[in-house]
């Protein structure tokens, strides 16, 4: 640490806002979720676009994280990390009692950001604390409330004491930018401190909303909580005045910049002038996230999981200067960008009608494999200093390609297909020529089970490759390609086939981990085996898991060499088939009973259950809620929802966890395919074609609903809503979309003997399609 006092660049201090009387942030969003005094020790999020804070529910902020040992915690600013925590000690000036607020009574959680409350650190006052990241700022609000509950005014000091740590996010060092000393500097016509790491343009600058009584630095500084770093320790003391029975607010602006001090102190400048404005307009953008694809449903716990769904998706948003905006993977541990993650996550935001931040991520994920791979090869890791650590496996690619589909079915937009369609060319032709070295059209490699020797024709890869084909198909068409298109479509066809026989077991009645030779099946017992011995699987029962591989191996090894599908692990991606929807629909449902009733836990299909029966995942369960739902079988899949809703806010208030039900990242961007896919594209049954500016409605409702309503989704131009009434004899649907030019086209299936009055009028014959005219309609069933 470096420690250097200067009077910086002058400022105008009176322009700065003084605290104000019992005048709070959260004011404008009262609807919380409080941890009722549990789980102190948890970790919560306060996030904008960029820039977030990480800290425990009691206050602190204790190292925490894996990636920068111990260093995922605290305020970020990415691509750099700014603080490690903060902590305030306040003290009777009268009395001389003192307390550090490293307990708190209770954290409540709000889509904006977070509320501490302090009961009585001190005789007759209670203090609460709010936090809140402006969105496109690289900055953090932390306003203090201290309330006197006493007759008569008292004098308060409050020391803000803080630990800087200005550093490089996760593998920089592996690129040879390493973390240095923090270099701290005082200015005292300003009363800010300013800190910058020693070797790089890194800075941050912090103060409050009144000048400090007294500042120190250094070893003078006492810190609650020991962290680890290069940085350095400072602290401010304010004087406050109580007035009795009353209460004052002091606002502190933590700012960042990763280039230089100058921007630093603008958004210091910007965040101390107009907190207030930011939190509004903060606000403001939450009420409008759910009120789009905003649902209405009997079951009140699966409809505010799903709202907080969309909230935590917000949370996750990374823009990060010079590469881009999209959809981090998960808080704390992958704030950064994945192919694989997002590939099912930006199916969530489009059933949403978050389009935009869909076509950030996709074009981010895009720009960047084109810089680090150029061959149509979509990059699995992206760490927010631009850094591709994982050029990217195979299933990847293809999921890619499939996205891009989806995306153009939701805004029927080309100028993105337009830019992106080129490399979407050379990603086929990468999956079927390099990564199909034996020309069966299983393309090669790792897919979405990490799985050490798992190097082979996997499930995953092989069924998003011929969904990627079905999506070039569309694609080639709108960019006029008809050759690919012709060469797409068969090849679509011909994979579809070839998957639904040589990767089915007769004897297992599931679909295979993987098609090879013996040879690849003893390579994956090997690799499972090596896994299970470094300690790469977090399974106390190693010793039974190495035995089973190794008679497994043992067993395979006696068998002729010969190319087939292989059951080793009974990972949770044999159910993609079914979730596609390419499996044969009588085997189809078989293998889900099978997967219900032997591949299960508590939360839903375990991720390896032959040998691992522990650990099951958000987006395994959500995975199988959407292959029922391709069944039409609404009531299994509502059962797998509801084990995702179950494990809501078990680890933070208003959130999910990535591992069911309570651990590995306490939010999780694919989480959304499970919340969201089921309901907005099966029970509501909406079907966009924005291509054609029509949409296919084909609505499933649970058998124990008897009303519902979707409000406000966007589809391309458009903005639809759909409500569902049941009634004895009777259903009611209303559809409502803005623009008149659009189509409707209402799927239903006929059963005899019932009457069909679209707009008041009988329909005749059997009805399967309805086509419904723009604006409103009505289509009353009646037994």
């Amino acid at each position: 640490m470096i420690v250097r006092k200067t009077a910086m660049i002058s400022g105008v201090f009176s322009s700065l806002c003084l605290f104000t009387q019992a005048q709070t942030f959260d004011q404008y969003f009262t609807v919380g979720i409080s941890n009722e005094g549990k789980h102190k020790g948890m970790p919560y999020v306060a996030a904008g676009d960029r820039s977030y804070i990480i800290g425990n529910q009691d206050g602190n902020f204790p190292d925490m994280g894996g990636h920068v040992k111990g260093e995922m915690g605290g305020l970020w600013a990415h691509p750099i990390k700014m603080m490690d925590g903060f902590w305030v000690k306040i003290k009777d000036i009268h009395s001389g009692e003192s307390a550090w607020l490293k307990d708190a009574d209770e954290f409540i959680n709000y889509p904006h950001g977070n509320k501490l409350v302090y009961g009585k650190p001190l005789v007759n006052t209670s203090v609460t604390r709010f936090q809140f990241c402006p969105d496109g700022k690289p900055g953090i609000i932390v306003e203090y409330t201290l309330k006197n509950h006493a007759a008569e005014a008292r004098s308060i000091t409050l020391e803000f004491a803080a630990k800087t740590d200005v550093s490089p996010v996760w593998f920089s060092k592996e690129t040879g930018v390493n973390d240095a000393s923090d270099v701290v500097e005082w200015n005292a016509v300003q009363s800010t401190f300013t800190a910058r790491d020693e070797q790089h343009p890194w800075h941050i600058k912090w103060g409050a909303s009144q000048p400090a009584v007294e500042h120190l630095v250094g070893d003078k500084v006492f810190l609650p909580e020991q962290t680890i770093g290069n940085g350095a320790a400072a602290s401010l003391t304010y004087k406050i005045a109580l007035p009795a029975n009353g209460a004052a607010t002091i606002v502190f602006v933590v700012a960042g910049s990763n280039r230089n001090g100058k921007e630093a102190d603008a958004v210091y400048q910007d965040l101390q002038k107009h907190h207030a404005l930011l939190l509004k307009k903060k606000n403001t953008s939450y009420r409008v996230l759910l009120e789009r694809a905003k649902i209405t449903v009997p079951d009140k716990s699966l409809q505010q999981a799903y709202d907080w769904t969309k909230i935590n998706t917000a949370w996750l948003t990374r823009t990060v200067p010079g590469i881009g905006t999209g959809l981090g993977a998960g808080l704390m541990e992958y704030p950064w960008w994945f192919g694989c993650d997002n590939t099912y996550a930006v199916q969530g935001l489009l059933a949403t009608g978050n389009i935009e931040l869909a076509k950030q991520t996709l074009h981010l994920l895009f720009e960047q494999s084109q810089k680090v791979n150029g061959n149509g090869r979509i990059a699995h890791e992206i760490s927010t200093n631009g850094t591709v650590t994982n050029k990217g496996n195979t299933q990847e690619t293809a999921h890619f390609i499939m996205c891009v589909g989806r995306l153009y079915e939701y805004t029927g937009d080309t100028s993105f297909i337009r830019e992106v369609y080129p490399y979407i060319r050379q990603g086929i032709d990468w999956l079927l020529g390099e990564k199909d070295q034996n020309h069966n059209l299983f393309p090669e490699g790792y897919g979405i089970m990490e799985i050490r020797g798992l190097n082979a024709e996997l499930i995953d890869v092989a069924v998003y490759t011929q969904q990627a084909l079905e999506a070039a198909t569309m694609l080639a068409s709108a960019m006029n390609d008809t050759g690919a298109k012709a060469r797409y479509d068969s090849l679509s066809v011909l994979l579809k086939d070839k998957i639904n026989k040589e990767y089915w077991s007769n004897e297992q009645s599931l679909y295979c981990d993987f098609y090879g030779t013996t040879a690849d099946a003893i390579s994956a017992c090997k690799g499972a085996i090596e896994q299970v011995q470094l300690g790469e699987r977090s399974d106390t029962g190693t010793a039974r898991m190495v035995t089973y591989y190794q008679q497994l191996k043992d067993a395979v090894e006696k068998m002729p060499a010969a190319s087939q599908g292989w059951v080793l692990n009974k990972n949770w991606v044999i159910n993609t088939p079914m979730e596609t929807g390419i499996a044969p629909r009588e085997r189809a449902l078989h293998s889900l009973d099978v997967i219900r009733k032997e591949n299960c836990g508590p939360y839903g299909p375990y991720l390896s259950a032959a040998i691992d029966r522990r650990h099951m995942m958000t987006i395994a369960t959500g995975v199988q809620a959407v292959a029922e739902c391709r069944y039409g079988r609404i009531d299994e899949a509502m059962w797998y929802v509801g084990k995702i809703v179950e494990t809501f806010g078990q680890t933070l208030p208003g959130s999910i966890s990535e591992m069911m039900p309570d651990y590995g990242c306490f939010t999780q961007a694919w989480t959304n395919y499970g919340m969201t896919v089921p309901l907005v594209k099966y029970v509501f049954g909406v079907q966009p074609d924005a291509i054609h500016k029509r949409i296919l409605l084909a609505p499933q409702f649970p058998s124990n609903w008897k009303e519902g309503k979707i409000e406000h989704l966007p589809v391309g131009d458009n903005v639809f809503s759909l409500s569902v009434e049941k009634a004895a004899n009777t259903v009611k649907y209303t559809v409502i979309q803005q623009k008149k030019q659009w189509g409707i086209v209402f799927s239903t299936e006929y059963e005899k003997g019932s009457q069909y009055y679209l707009n008041g009028k009988l329909l005749d014959g059997k009805p399967l399609l309805i086509p419904m005219n723009g604006g409103k309609n009505e289509l009353i069933i009646k037994d």
